[in-house]
C-alpha cells in the first residue's frame, strides 16, 4: 500500500526472489545474450506459484533492460555482458552476502535435515530425479537440484515449508550451483543422492541422515572454498542480511499489524479487559493507514483475541474465551489456523537439532537464564506454555542469524492458535503432562544434558502438532489432513534412555 511503512523488517516476497534469481543468472553469464528464459508458465510450474507472482518478476526484468519479451519468441536475454563484467557481478553479489550465505549454509541441516529424511521416507528418490545431473553448472543441472528439493519436501503437505524451501533455493542454491564449478561438489552430490535412493529402496531409514548430511557439508565446504579463491575479503563491504517473510505477500500489512498487536497482547502491553487504542492513534503509532488498522482489528475479532463494540472499541479477551468469539467459517481465519499447524510441523521437524545446537552454544550464565525462565512458568502455573517459551528462547539465542530470523517468523504465526487452545483439552489425558515435561527440561539444563532437553521439546512439539491437526479437522479445515505428522515412538524411547 503506497505511502505506508512497515513497523518490522519484511522478507523478500516470492516475485522479488524470482526476479533476483533470474537477474543474477543473467549477470553471472548463466543466461547469455539472445538465450531464452523459461516461459511464464514454465516458471509458474517450477516454483508452484501463479502468473500473478511471476508476471511482476518478468515485467521488472524487462523494465530494467535484462530481457525482451515477444509473443513469438517469449522472454530472451537483451543485455550482453563480457567476461570481466560477469566476474565483477559475481564478486559484488557474493561479497555483499558473505556473512548471510555462510551462516545460511551452516544451518540448513539443523533446520531441514529431519524434514529431508521424513520426506524421503514418504516419497523416495527415483532414478529419474538424478538424470539431469550430467553437466555441473548447466541449466539442466540447476533445475535438477530444484526438482530433487521439490520432490523431497512436497510430500510433507506443508505449503509454508515449501515457500521457505523455494525462497532458500532462490536465495542461495540456484545461483551458487551455477557459479561454483566445483566438480567435487557435483560428484559427491550425485553419489550421495544415489546412495540415498538405495537406502530408501531398502528402507534403511536410520542410515539416511548420515548420507544426506554429507551433501550439505559439501555445500558448505564448496562455499568456503569459493569465497577463498574468488571473492576478496573487503572489511568495509556492505552486507545484505538474510530476511524471510512467512506470509505470501509482505505487502498485506493487516497480517503484520494484527500479528504485532497479538504479540503485544501476549506480552501484556494490552492486558485482558483493556481496550486497544483507537484506529487513529494506532495509525499514527504504527505508521499505517486507518483502513489497515481497521482490517487488522477485524482479524483480531475473527480469532477471538478482541471483541469490538461501539462506542468503546476493541476489548482484549482472555484466551479461554477466544473460541467462543471466533467465526471459524471465515477463510482468513481458517488460513491462519492452518499456518499454526504448518509452523508447528516445521518446529517439530527442526526443534531437536536447532535446540541442541543453540544450547551447545550457550555459556553457564545463559543456561541459568533459560532455567530461571522455565522455572518461572511453573511458579506462575503456566507449565503448558513451555513449548512457546522454549521456542522464544531459541529464536532469541540461536547461534545463527538465519535460524533466529526463521524461528522468529514462525513463532509469531503460533499466536493465531489462541482460539483452538480451549478446544484441545488436556494432552494425553494427563493434567500433569506439561508439568512433568517442564521439570524434565529444567533438570536437563541444570545437568547440561542438551540431548534430553531437545528430545523432550521435540516430543512436545509433535504432540502439539497432532492435537492441532485433530482440532482443525474437527473444524472442517480439510487441508490440515495433508500435514504429515512425525512418529514420536522412536524419539520418545531415545529420550527416555537419556533420563
Amino acid at each position: 500500500m503506497k505511502g505506508e511503512k512497515m513497523t518490522v523488517d519484511s522478507g523478500m516476497e516470492l516475485h522479488q526472489a524470482i526476479y533476483q534469481f533470474y537477474r543474477t543468472q543473467i549477470q553471472f553469464g548463466l543466461y547469455q545474450y539472445g538465450e531464452k528464459l523459461p516461459s511464464l508458465e514454465e516458471t509458474c510450474k517450477r516454483f508452484h506459484t501463479s502468473l500473478d507472482t511471476v508476471n511482476p518478476a518478468y515485467h521488472r526484468l524487462r523494465q530494467e533492460g535484462y530481457i525482451a519479451i515477444s509473443k513469438k519468441s517469449g522472454a530472451k536475454v537483451a543485455i550482453r555482458y563480457g567476461p570481466e563484467q560477469v566476474r565483477r557481478h559475481i564478486q559484488t553479489f557474493y561479497a555483499e552476502r558473505r556473512e548471510s550465505l555462510t551462516d545460511l549454509s551452516r544451518c540448513i541441516w539443523p533446520l531441514l535435515g529431519q524434514a529431508q529424511c521424513l520426506a524421503l521416507k514418504t516419497g523416495p528418490l527415483k532414478a529419474a530425479d538424478l538424470e539431469q545431473f550430467v553437466d555441473a553448472g548447466s541449466h539442466s543441472a540447476i533445475l535438477a537440484v530444484w526438482r530433487v528439493l521439490d520432490h523431497k519436501y512436497n510430500h510433507l503437505g506443508n505449503e509454508l515449508l515449501m515457500r521457505l524451501i523455494r525462497y532458500l533455493y532462490l536465495y542461495f542454491y540456484g545461483s551458487f550451483w551455477g557459479v561454483a564449478k566445483d566438480e567435487r561438489l557435483h560428484a559427491i552430490t550425485v553419489r550421495q543422492l544415489k546412495a540415498a535412493a538405495d537406502l530408501c529402496r531398502e528402507e534403511r531409514w536410520d542410515e539416511l541422515p548420515d548420507v544426506l548430511r554429507v551433501i550439505q557439508d559439501e555445500f558448505y565446504r564448496s562455499l568456503c572454498l569459493f569465497y577463498r579463491e574468488n571473492i576478496p575479503l573487503e572489511p568495509a563491504c556492505r552486507q545484505v542480511a538474510f530476511s524471510w517473510d512467512a506470509y505470501k505477500k509482505s505487502s498485506q500489512l493487516r497480517y503484520s499489524l494484527a500479528m504485532e498487536l497479538l504479540t503485544e497482547i501476549g506480552r501484556g502491553v494490552y492486558p485482558v479487559g483493556s481496550y486497544l487504542p483507537s484506529a487513529e492513534r494506532l495509525s499514527a503509532e504504527k505508521g499505517v493507514s486507518v483502513s489497515t488498522v481497521r482490517r487488522a482489528v477485524s482479524l483480531l475479532n475473527s480469532v477471538g483475541a478482541v471483541k469490538s463494540s461501539r462506542p468503546l472499541g476493541a476489548r482484549v479477551l482472555p484466551p479461554s474465551q477466544s473460541a467462543d468469539h471466533c467465526d471459524f467459517t471465515q477463510p482468513d481465519l481458517r488460513r491462519r489456523l492452518l499456518d499454526v499447524a504448518e509452523s508447528l510441523q516445521i518446529f517439530a521437524l527442526s526443534g531437536k537439532d536447532v535446540s541442541e545446537l543453540t544450547l551447545s552454544s550457550l555459556d553457564e550464565a545463559s543456561l541459568l537464564i533459560w532455567k530461571q525462565y522455565l522455572m518461572d512458568l511453573k511458579r506462575r502455573g503456566l507449565s503448558q506454555r513451555v513449548i512457546y517459551a522454549s521456542l522464544f528462547l531459541i529464536s532469541r539465542d540461536a547461534p545463527s542469524q538465519t535460524l533466529r530470523t526463521i524461528y522468529s517468523e514462525l513463532l509469531q504465526l503460533l499466536f493465531w492458535g489462541n482460539p483452538i487452545e480451549a478446544l484441545m483439552g488436556e494432552p494425553e489425558n494427563d493434567p500433569l503432562f506439561f508439568v512433568s515435561s517442564l521439570d524434565r527440561m529444567t533438570a536437563s539444563l541444570e545437568r547440561r544434558e542438551t540431548a534430553v532437553f531437545s528430545y523432550t521439546l521435540e516430543f512436545l512439539l509433535i504432540h502439539e502438532l497432532r492435537r492441532t491437526v485433530e482440532v482443525l479437522l474437527g473444524l472442517g479445515i480439510r487441508e490440515a489432513g495433508n500435514i504429515l505428522i512425525p512418529d514420536t515412538n522412536n524419539e520418545w524411547k531415545k529420550m527416555d534412555t537419556r533420563r
